[in-house]
């Protein structure tokens, strides 16, 4: 017989005294049929008994918040399929958020509309709306859950294909300058881990979600070795090999502080969360005065660097070069790195080549006062 606690009965039964004196027992328990129980209470057949009901309980099934209001055939009730989808759960943890931030600002405004009659002008016009930063963002969240209501035939086509946005100029993320990354440099000194992680953004060029992640192991012979971004890891997949710089070495060397599996820790020696750093890393910039800075911007003075790069023998870096170190998967992001980079390089040339031009024509006119135009006409023909 097992422990009987203060003469109570165990959980979920319950007794009573039948007419004719006798001592009755059964089940009780949510979502099950009541079953008599053998024996005494507390006894083993007795116990035997309860513990074959309670294997018999079905799990009570898990409730999605807000099913119970939402109306079947509008964008509220293809949004809670979307989120239980594989399809949503293919998306990296990193984009979830902030997919699903667009997508609920959009459901708070369209979400009790009947999703068949939205239509391409529809989504336009929404678009439009918005800030050009918000609009891609949107888009992109709006295209991806339209795709999925297409799959499961919810919708025949997808309204999003097709609708345009406002490109920003300039991009969305304030790009650094050599003027700011010397001013970085003069407040976070060698040996701090502002500074090794300004070395490791400049010299490898990956993304915030990405410089938290890389460490020693990552590393062989020098070189950052089959390293798949955060970013692409879903998609693309494409893996980036970077070597590493000498004076990128000799920072790591020099910081006493680095982890075991990523070289950036907190001051508690453990790993950066993503946010965690951006939080840090806008400190550091705060810190330097350069409050217009942020960690992508080093993403973005790490290519325009290689962009710029020009060999001994005139070779420069075209756009499949940057794809290696970067790993952007859309190669039109990075066009506009080598576009800017060739038109200062043909500036340049333009200047030096209209430069020469002036100094030969100044000669030609010191030769022309200074000798007969008869020597003067012999020498040049």
């Amino acid at each position: 017989m097992r422990g009987r606690p203060g003469g109570r009965l165990p959980r979920f039964t319950r007794g009573y005294i039948d007419d004719c004196g006798h001592p009755r027992h059964y089940t009780r328990i949510p979502g099950v049929k009541p079953v008599a129980l053998p024996g005494l209470p507390w006894s083993t057949e007795f116990m035997d008994a309860l513990d074959k009901a309670l294997a018999s309980r079905k799990a009570p099934e898990k409730v999605e918040i807000g099913a119970s209001r939402t109306v079947l055939g509008t964008v509220n009730a293809a949004m809670v399929l979307y989120y239980t989808s594989a399809q949503w759960k293919s998306l990296a943890p990193g984009t979830r958020p902030g997919r699903k931030s667009s997508l609920e600002r959009f459901r708070n405004q369209h979400g009790e509309k009947r999703l068949r009659m939205l239509a391409q002008p529809h989504l336009q016009a929404y678009i439009n709306t918005l800030q050009p930063g918000p609009q891609r963002n949107m888009l992109q969240a709006v295209k991806h859950f339209l795709d999925y209501c297409v799959t499961v035939h919810l919708i025949p086509t997808n309204p999003a294909t097709g609708v345009t946005r406002v490109k920003r100029k300039g991009g969305s993320f304030f790009a650094w300058g050599e003027e700011h990354y010397a001013k970085f440099c003069a407040r976070h000194p060698v040996g701090t881990m502002a500074r090794l992680a300004l070395a490791l953004y400049v010299n490898l060029g990956v993304r915030k979600s990405d410089v938290v992640r890389i460490g020693p192991r990552d590393v062989h012979d020098g070189v950052l070795t089959d390293f798949t971004p955060q970013k692409t890891s879903r998609s693309t997949g494409m893996k980036i090999n970077v070597p590493l710089m000498q004076e990128t070495r000799d920072i790591i060397a020099a910081t006493p502080l680095t982890g075991t599996e990523t070289y950036l820790v907190t001051s508690f020696g453990k790993p950066f969360t993503a946010n965690g750093f951006g939080n840090k890393m806008r400190e550091w910039c705060d810190e330097a005065g350069l409050p217009e800075c942020s960690s992508h911007g080093l993403r973005k003075l790490c290519l325009t660097r290689l962009a710029d790069y020009e060999g001994p023998d005139g070779r420069v870096l075209d756009v499949r070069d940057l794809q290696a170190i970067s790993g952007h998967k859309d190669l039109r992001e990075l066009q506009v790195y080598i576009e800017n980079a060739d038109r200062k390089r043909r500036a340049k040339r333009a200047h030096r080549a209209a430069r020469r031009g002036s100094e030969n024509e100044d000669a030609m006119k010191s030769l022309a006062q200074n000798k007969p135009w008869r020597k003067l006409r012999n020498e040049f023909v």
